[in-house]
């Protein structure tokens, strides 16, 4: 998957503009596309990329909110600058930073002094926010581990708010009802924003749920929460009725505990609810008996609700801007960013996962290759021995047998090793994955491993007794 680096991105880098400071720098859009130039100016709001085409340059703008990356890359030779400092200024650095000129007048010192003052008051009474990207599947990319570091390292920093920026497509309901718990958990420190730029599909509207304020692009969806379990017979996923049940009420009730209807989010989990509202914009289970009244979601579908019904039945506000603009829609005065915190833990957390899942997925593929070669080495499973019979009936093998059976032998225990080896990643993987957890990776429960370690390991020790002292199986 690829992240939202832009958070990363120290805004006050300066682009060096002499000839022993060029770059090359591509910018990559939500949707996929890349575009290769300069990146002249940049802000919250808009990237400016300078290209040439047939030696001819111009400049393209890209808003901000559909930049997924920009990777500067230096040409060969080329010297690179400094990040600035962090964008939140510790209040010793201000305090320095703004001592009055000593050699000024005295009236001229003391304008200094209390301007420096101002500052530093200033600086103490800011809002602090963060933003958290909520982007690709829930549980792996976005999940209940990286959500918790990010909240508590806000808190560490004495952040009041925080922001969801909202574009997933769902994931899996068990880190969703966990990410519930830990919303909850620091329910009390933090007023919860949910910025749904494209879609809150299925787990991913909890976020929605779970905060203080919605606020919506024109374009946005939220909904379709319905929880599915695989059948492994058949392949086909099916409504887990009680599990669906327990998470609707879920949804629900964190809802209507944010002051959101809750039937527009029971909607979207059961099938058989219906949601209506009448010409005030209050939402109802059923039908109601006012005049002008309209439907969103009948019992024969899940809801899926688009921006402008949210804005109809003022469950959401319309926002077009940039998160940093959000402060003024808030009317809070010192509305200011830590910036890269929210991503920075997301995306590491993510990384994990992902990493996990690689080295799952590897320890599977040695194991499967190795039980493979061990059907075709053991060497109980060939017919193709030479056997002596002795004047008493008893039966012993000729030089080519014992070859064979050595040789057999030698390669099934190591691919016995192999599986052994292959095991142990996997229960190890699986440890980290509960500690994390990221339930979805234990696809080979703690117990059956343990019994396949058991069965390989007799299987080895009998081989291991038997390599050289040939008998009949």
């Amino acid at each position: 998957m690829i992240h939202k680096s832009i958070f990363f991105v120290v805004i006050g880098f300066v682009l060096a503009l002499s000839t022993g400071f060029c770059r090359a720098d591509i910018v990559t859009l939500k949707d996929g596309t890349t575009h290769e130039g300069t990146v002249v100016s940049e802000n919250r709001a808009q990237v400016v990329l300078e290209i040439v085409i047939a030696n001819i340059k111009t400049t393209k703008t890209f808003p901000r909110y559909k930049v997924r990356s920009i990777e500067y890359k230096p040409v060969e030779g080329a010297e690179e600058q400094e990040e600035d400092t962090p964008v939140v200024p510790e209040v010793d650095d201000e305090r320095e930073q703004n001592q009055p000129d000593e050699s000024a007048s005295p009236d001229e010192a003391e304008d200094d002094h209390q301007s420096a003052e101002d500052r530093l008051a200033a600086i103490r009474d800011r809002e602090l926010y963060i933003v958290i990207p909520i982007e690709g599947t829930i549980g792996v990319e976005s999940n209940a581990d990286g959500l918790k570091k990010a909240l508590t390292q806000a808190r560490r920093r004495k952040a009041k708010h925080i922001v969801f920026e909202i574009d997933s497509g769902g994931g899996y309901v068990y880190d969703a009802v966990e990410s519930l718990k830990v919303l909850k958990e620091f329910d009390d420190d933090f007023e919860y924003h949910a910025l749904v730029v494209e879609g809150a599909i299925s787990a991913a509207s909890i976020y929605v749920a779970a905060s203080d304020h919605i606020w919506v692009r024109a374009d946005a969806r939220v909904g379709g929460a319905v929880a599915y379990s695989s059948d492994t017979s058949t392949g086909a996923a099916e409504v887990d009725a009680k599990m669906n049940s327990i998470w609707a009420a879920d949804i629900a009730a964190r809802a209507q505990s944010k002051g959101h209807p809750p039937e527009v989010f029971r909607a979207m989990v059961e099938p058989g609810a219906e949601v209506w509202f009448d010409e005030d914009g209050k939402v109802y289970p059923s039908r109601p008996s006012t005049r002008g009244a309209q439907q969103i979601d009948n019992s024969s579908t899940i809801l899926t609700i688009r921006a402008d019904q949210m804005i109809e039945i003022g469950m959401a506000k319309l926002f077009e801007g940039e998160v940093s603009e959000l402060g003024e829609m808030l009317e809070i005065a010192n509305w200011a960013e830590i910036r890269g915190l929210g991503a920075r833990m997301m995306l590491a957390a993510g990384r994990e996962r992902v990493k996990m899942q690689e080295q799952y997925d590897e320890a599977i593929v040695v194991f499967r290759d190795a039980l493979e070669d061990f059907e075709v080495n053991d060497p109980r499973t060939f017919e193709d021995y030479t056997f002596y019979i002795q004047p008493n009936g008893s039966r012993y093998p000729d030089g080519d047998a014992m070859r064979k059976w050595r040789e057999r032998s030698i390669k099934a225990i190591r691919n016995c090793d192999d599986m052994l080896a292959a095991l142990v990643r996997i229960a190890d993987v699986n440890k980290r994955a509960k500690r994390a957890g990221a339930l979805h990776l234990e696809i080979v429960p703690d117990d059956l491993g343990h019994e396949a370690y058991t069965n390989i390991s007799e299987a080895r020790a009998w081989l291991a007794s038997h390599r050289d002292d040939m008998t009949k199986p």
